[in-house]
């Protein structure tokens, strides 16, 4: 079991030092790295040698041989790793032979079109993937024996769109998040065979109020961000007390002189819930 969570390894505060302000995590990456994750040498990667020890690690700048080199030579020590910015890496199938590996964070890539095979990536309990171009579906997310948190979208811009989020179904994932644009296929009944889910987050702008009560309401457990009728932000020097609204094409608004428009909406999303209440989803959405 990794000594940091998955939350922290993600947002890159797991191996942070305050006092120093150094993230003290190995970094493999070409010396004069520009901004796009420049191209990584056999030489840049074999710095690993001198860290036997060492089992998590950053790596930049990989294209396809020099990532399946990575893999091979390396991978079976590593439980944790951090692609940042490999755009050129197009096929990434050799993941699948790292029974040890626990996390997975792999931030940009242009190439990359659909999930790899995890059947024996028997340790893996967290997966996020962001900023992928070509990758619109998460087919195969089942075969991951281990994942409790699956993390998908955009860091930067949310533009990503996936197909649907059926392959979730029957899974023992714990926390999904998508953070991209939208889905395309607009069913929800996974959400009935996920047996361990816990936390279940999307952007508050990516359905209709109504879908969001229908899933309050028959999943009264879930956590999630979105979940609920507001998000309440207080204060600071730029703003007073404001609210979002959640849902499609809902206001952000003001506190002050919204009080009743606010507690409208509050009322509005009750409703909803105890009409949709064990309603089955595609009795309620039809379409």
């Amino acid at each position: 079991e990794m000594n940091f969570s998955f939350e922290s390894f993600v947002n890159g505060s797991f191996d942070y030092d305050k006092a120093t302000q150094t993230h003290s995590c190995l970094w493999l990456r070409e010396e004069k790295m520009d901004i796009g994750g420049g191209t990584i040498s056999v030489e840049d990667i074999d710095k690993l040698k001198d860290y036997p020890d060492t089992d998590v690690v950053t790596i930049s700048g990989l294209h396809q041989d020099t990532f399946e080199y990575f893999i091979k030579t390396y991978g079976a020590q590593l439980k944790a790793i951090r692609f940042f910015k490999n755009k050129l890496v197009e096929d990434w199938s050799l993941l699948g032979t790292l029974p040890e590996l626990e996390y997975i964070h792999f931030f940009a890539n242009q190439r990359i079109s659909s999930l790899w095979d995890m059947s024996r990536n028997t340790a893996l309990s967290g997966l996020c993937i962001e900023d992928f171009t070509k990758l619109d579906s998460i087919e195969g997310i089942g075969t991951a024996p281990a994942l409790k948190e699956f993390r998908i979208g955009n860091a930067v811009w949310s533009t990503m769109v996936l197909k649907s989020l059926m392959p979730l179904a029957n899974t023992n994932i714990e926390k999904f998040m998508f953070y991209g644009k939208s889905i395309i296929e607009n069913d929800y009944t996974f959400l009935s065979d996920m047996q361990n889910l816990k936390q279940f987050d999307f952007p508050t702008n990516m359905l209709p109020t109504e879908q969001v009560a229908w899933i309050v309401a028959n999943f009264p457990n879930l956590e999630g961000y979105a979940l609920k009728a507001k998000v309440d932000f207080a204060a600071t020097s730029n703003h007073a007390d404001e609210v979002l609204i959640v849902g499609k094409r809902k206001p952000y608004l003001p506190v002050e002189n919204n009080e009743r428009r606010i507690e409208k909406y509050i009322q509005n999303f009750e409703a909803l819930k105890k009409k949709y209440v064990g309603i089955p989803y595609k009795m309620a959405f039809p379409d």
